[in-house]
């Protein structure tokens, strides 16, 4: 018979948001195990910014630092692999999945993270994380004044593409396709200087992910530096869903305050349950849900 393992907490997801959560509970004696799959959303991403003490370090060597700090702590065990399968028990969960023994834990904190949806272009995926980016905030500065687009056709394209403006002039925006917001907002964009392409695009030059054009469908060439992108997103794992958690309609776990969700015992921690997507929100998170997952467990 396959022995059971137990922990207190177990964490599902080895990046920012759940390494932070686990700095908090060892640091509070609890027992944990992180599974990492080390699939996170910024893997290609080369530098990471707007984040003190590591603006411009690459996000894997942050990651790996925090791993390292964490095995100095006997209390934290680091599980690769994936959980596939958690069944609800009399004394919490029991999570399930391959290259492991099964593992018992009284508390879950899910740290799993979202999922762009990119379009089938080519150059598309190869720049995503480079050139083709979503956050000016995290990227924006490195990008100043460059030739700039925007990858939208959504209802909010004058809002964010007035935004984007702060940090380039050179802005145009590429539907992809006919226009699927108001002519209000095409008059908006209009005013405010910003050409918008509707052509189909056929593919991004790009050279090892820094793209210098967009090539349209008719074979006409656009030069460009930087690709802001508005894509659609979906949960990565379907785990919380699964167990019962509650998605808002933006595709996002709903959580409280302190990112408990509505399944007693369960939280949600980073951009799976925030709009806000950055490294120094996913520590945050996980630095909030750590530390309140304990007082609860203390008072309980």
């Amino acid at each position: 018979m396959e022995s059971i393992q137990t922990v207190e907490v177990a964490i599902i997801g080895g990046s920012f948001s759940g390494l932070s959560a686990a700095l908090s509970l060892v640091r509070s004696l609890r027992k944990i195990i992180v599974f990492d799959s080390e699939r996170p959303c910024n893997k290609t991403t080369p530098a990471s910014h707007n984040f003190i003490t590591h603006d411009g370090e690459s996000p894997e060597s942050i990651r790996k630092k925090a791993i390292t700090d964490l095995k100095e702590y006997q209390n934290f065990k680091l599980q690769l692999g994936e959980v596939e399968t958690i069944e609800k028990t009399e004394k919490g969960f029991l999570l399930k999945g391959n290259g492991f023994s099964p593992i018992q834990t009284d508390k879950i904190i899910f740290a799993t993270g979202l999922k762009d949806v990119l379009p089938e272009i080519p150059g598309f995926a190869e720049s995503w994380g480079k050139s083709v980016i979503h956050c000016p905030y995290c990227h924006g500065y490195e990008y100043v004044g460059n030739q700039t687009g925007l990858w939208m056709n959504e209802p909010g394209v004058f809002e964010h593409s007035k935004f984007l403006k702060h940090w380039t002039k050179e802005l145009t925006v590429y539907t992809n396709g006919p226009i699927q917001f108001s002519k209000e907002e095409q008059i908006q964009l209009e005013k405010e200087g910003i050409t918008v392409v509707t052509e189909v695009v056929k593919t991004l030059i790009h050279n090892e992910g820094q793209i210098s054009a967009i090539q349209l469908q008719s074979g006409k060439e656009i030069p460009i530096e930087a690709l802001y992108t508005r894509l659609p997103m979906v949960q990565h794992s379907k785990l919380p869903e699964g167990l019962g958690c509650k998605l808002l309609p933006s595709g996002h776990i709903e959580v409280s305050n302190f990112y408990e969700t509505n399944v007693p015992g369960v939280y949600a921690v980073g951009d799976m349950s925030s709009m806000f997507r950055s490294v120094a929100n996913a520590v945050h998170s996980g630095n909030i849900a750590g530390a309140m997952l304990n007082r609860a467990m203390i008072l309980s």
